[in-house]
C-alpha cells in the first residue's frame, strides 16, 4: 500500500477543506516547496487537486499544478474539476503521471475518449446509496450497480485505477477490488488505513492529518511496509 500526501490548491495556496461546505484555512507555504518536501521524506507519488476547479469559482490552478510536476521526480496524479478530454491532455502532456475523471456515476462519458491507462475513475461515495453526481449534486443508486459500472468500464476501456473518497462501507471497496483501488477522505488514525490495508486499498491519500500532525508519514509508510 502506498500512503499518498495530498497538496489541495485555490488561488495557488494550499488549503485545507474542514467541511463539506468547502470551508476554507488558508496556508502561506508554497505548493511547489510542499510537493519537494514530500519527496524528499520518501513520497513514491503526490496528489493535487484543484479545489477552484472543482467547486466551480472561475479559476484554475492549471499553471501552479504545472510547476508542481516539474518540480519533483515522482509521480504526480492531478484531481479536481477534470471534466474534458482536453484537460485531460493538457494534464497528461505537461507530465502528471495519472488524472482523476469523475463523471455521472453510471453514464457513458468515462469511456468516451478515456481509455487512456493513466486516467484514474473518480467516484464519490456519500453514504446509503448516494453518490456525487456532477458539480456538488447527488444521485441515489444501488452500490452493486456502480460495481458493474466500474467492471464494465475495465472491460471497454481498459481501466485499472479507481479512486473512491468519503467511502462509508467496506462492501463497495470489496466489490471493485479487481481495479487498482486509492481512497481519499477523513483518514486521522492508524486504524483507519490498516482496515483500508485489509479490505485490499492500494493507495491512501492524506492531507489534513499529516499536515496538522495527527499522523506521520513514516510511521504510516513503515507500518504498511511502503
Amino acid at each position: 500500500m502506498k500512503i499518498i500526501p495530498s497538496i489541495d490548491l485555490l488561488c495557488s495556496k494550499r488549503v485545507e477543506v474542514v467541511s463539506h461546505d468547502v470551508e476554507k484555512v488558508f496556508e502561506e507555504s508554497d505548493p511547489v516547496g510542499i510537493a519537494v518536501f514530500w519527496e524528499k521524506a520518501g513520497a513514491s507519488m503526490i496528489h493535487v487537486v484543484d479545489i477552484d476547479a472543482a467547486i466551480g469559482t472561475g479559476r484554475r490552478n492549471t499553471e501552479v499544478i504545472k510547476k508542481v510536476i516539474r518540480s519533483v521526480k515522482i509521480p504526480v496524479q492531478v484531481a479536481g474539476g477534470i471534466r474534458s478530454r482536453e484537460q485531460v491532455e493538457e494534464l497528461l502532456s505537461a507530465g502528471a503521471s495519472r488524472v482523476v475523471v469523475r463523471p455521472r456515476p453510471c453514464s457513458g462519458g468515462f469511456a468516451e475518449g478515456f481509455s487512456d491507462l493513466r486516467i484514474v475513475l473518480g467516484i464519490d461515495y456519500m453514504g446509503s446509496d448516494s453518490f456525487r453526481d456532477v458539480g456538488k449534486n447527488s444521485i441515489t443508486m444501488a452500490e452493486d450497480k456502480i460495481v458493474s459500472w466500474v467492471s464494465e468500464l475495465r472491460e471497454s476501456t481498459g481501466l485499472n485505477s479507481v479512486l473512491v473518497t468519503d467511502v462509508g462501507a467496506e462492501g463497495f471497496l470489496k466489490g471493485v477490488r479487481k481495479e487498482e483501488i486509492m481512497y481519499a477522505g477523513g483518514v486521522s488514525s492508524i486504524q483507519d488505513v490498516l482496515k483500508l490495508r485489509d479490505v485490499g486499498v492500494h493507495g491512501v491519500i492524506v492531507g489534513k492529518a499529516l499536515y496538522n500532525g495527527l499522523l506521520s508519514f513514516q510511521e504510516l509508510r513503515r507500518m504498511v511496509g511502503e
